[in-house]
């Protein structure tokens, strides 16, 4: 079975997340898709879940804390639920206005959850939020800008231009891959905003804005990398090459994680890689174990270079 395509919407908290759901949930279901919805509250009870109801096949309330944090266990036996059960054909995931999408995008690229779902994009919905009034939501729009595919700029119609202007300018310059949307009232097309990525400007005039990517010589002819790639191993790994390959990783890689083995030795590696901290790896024993594969999480890396790195480390048998 193929993973089902996973969505994460996120942003700022009343930056008009559930009614861009609402939006995409009709979308999906004039679509005739199954659409599986997870929603994150921080409250004890879900508000807005019953309305995402009218429109989902099913929803599932992770109520009761961050889903980055609090109920990060729940959001896997979530996904395998709405898989497995209620055989979903899209998922997606509203986060609560609290939650760090960069622990979120950890999560849901675990390998075992990986399986099921593909984490396919992350939609961010924002408006200009002072760090003077709430600290927690301007961190929150920070981290969402840093991982966003799709920045959405909602509620411009409440903000004169030359303030709307500067939010916009500030987005850009945080996040050059992304595509850049501005709305009131989170009104687009939805068919448009699940459109495969396009280096170029639309020919149609659209309220889309794309940004510029900055010139780099590894980057030639790719405008946009994923922030989560899964670098599957088709056999053993030489333990000498994988400790050169990770004298290669850049800065820029924020995670990395996954299972194998090395050549020779029977142990299974769990690798894991979260800066400021060293590499590790440790011998585990796991009654179900994934497929051999590192995830390599991140942005503005040379992606295809560190991957034909990790991969010259695959042993390979010739046959005689």
């Amino acid at each position: 079975m193929s993973p089902v395509p996973f969505y994460i919407l996120c942003g700022s908290l009343g930056a008009g997340k559930t009614t861009l759901l609402m939006r995409l949930l009709e979308y999906w279901k004039g679509q005739g898709l199954r659409t599986g919805v997870l929603m994150n509250e921080a409250g004890e009870i879900s508000v807005d879940g019953p309305r995402a109801g009218t429109l989902a096949e099913q929803v599932m309330n992770l109520a009761g804390g961050c889903v980055c944090c609090d109920t990060k266990e729940d959001l896997s036996w979530g996904i395998a639920q709405l898989v497995r059960d209620y055989e979903s054909d899209v998922i997606i995931l509203e986060c609560s206005g609290l939650a760090d999408p960069a622990e979120v995008i950890d999560a849901v690229t675990d390998l075992y959850t990986a399986r099921l779902a593909s984490l396919e994009r992350v939609i961010a919905l924002l408006h200009p939020v002072s760090a003077e009034i709430s600290h927690s939501s301007a961190y929150v729009t920070d981290q969402a800008v840093r991982c966003a595919d799709e920045l959405i700029l909602n509620k411009q119609d409440l903000y004169v231009p030359g303030h709307w202007e500067t939010f916009r300018s500030a987005i850009l310059e945080q996040n050059p891959y992304a595509r850049l949307w501005e709305t009131a009232h989170a009104r687009l097309d939805p068919a448009l905003l699940l459109s495969p990525r396009v280096s170029a400007r639309p020919t149609a005039s659209t309220n889309v804005v794309f940004g510029t990517s900055p010139p780099s010589k590894h980057r030639a002819g790719m405008a946009y990398h994923p922030i989560a790639t899964t670098v599957r191993l088709p056999g053993p790994l030489d333990r000498s090459r994988f400790s050169a390959w990770l004298k290669t990783i850049p800065k820029n890689l924020e995670r990395a994680k996954g299972f194998f083995r090395f050549t020779g030795e029977h142990e299974l590696q769990e690798f894991q890689y979260a800066p400021p901290g060293d590499p590790t790896l440790a011998p585990v024993m796991l009654l179900d174990e994934p497929e051999p594969a590192v995830v390599l999480i991140g942005r503005g890396f040379d992606v295809e270079a560190l991957k034909t790195g990790l991969l010259g480390c695959v042993v390979t048998t010739k046959l005689r």
